[in-house]
């Protein structure tokens, strides 16, 4: 005869957090509230460099700044630029200076290199004439990548823009 199902051993039940399955549900919101306090930190801690803080007034030089790229169209002004280290921490930049006749070549350039998304890698300098339109300055170590290049007469007549490759 089969036994009864009172008279059989009780078995023993596991508090419910020692049940893995329950801690891996609870693990699943609990990260998401982690990584979005996380974000929350970084967001609020760090600036938005690409941001510009007076839309207006960009606006408005935006006319201007055309102007001057297509005086150097118009003077049939081009520039070939190159790179080469000096030492570990420097760089010198040439460049060769090439207009219609009748354009005087500058005493010095204006340059403006700009990385697309880190502001605080930004680089100005001014090349100076070593030699029958050849300009070259020395500066600091620039990063394998995309950089966005102006180039500018001494006073500020017309401008050349390009996107530079650096290896």
């Amino acid at each position: 005869m089969p036994a009864d199902p009172i008279d059989s051993p009780p078995t023993l039940q596991r508090p419910w957090y020692r049940h893995g399955w329950v801690w891996f549900l609870i693990a699943i919101p609990g990260s998401a509230i982690v990584l979005g306090l996380a974000m929350l930190w970084i967001a609020v801690d760090t600036a938005d460099s690409l941001v510009v803080d007076d839309y207006y007034k960009e606006g408005r030089a935006i006319n201007q700044r055309l102007e001057k790229d297509q005086a150097a169209v118009d003077r049939g002004i081009s520039l070939l630029a190159s790179i080469r280290p000096v030492d570990s921490n420097a760089q010198r930049i040439e460049v060769v200076f090439s207009a219609n006749p009748g354009v005087s070549a500058p005493e010095f350039i204006r340059l403006r290199l700009s990385h697309p998304t880190l502001k605080q890698f930004d680089i100005q300098a001014t090349l100076k004439k070593t030699g029958s339109n050849r300009y070259s300055t020395d500066i600091p170590g620039i990063t394998d990548g995309r950089w966005y290049a102006q180039l500018e007469d001494d006073q500020s007549l017309w401008r050349v823009r390009s996107t530079w490759r650096v290896q």
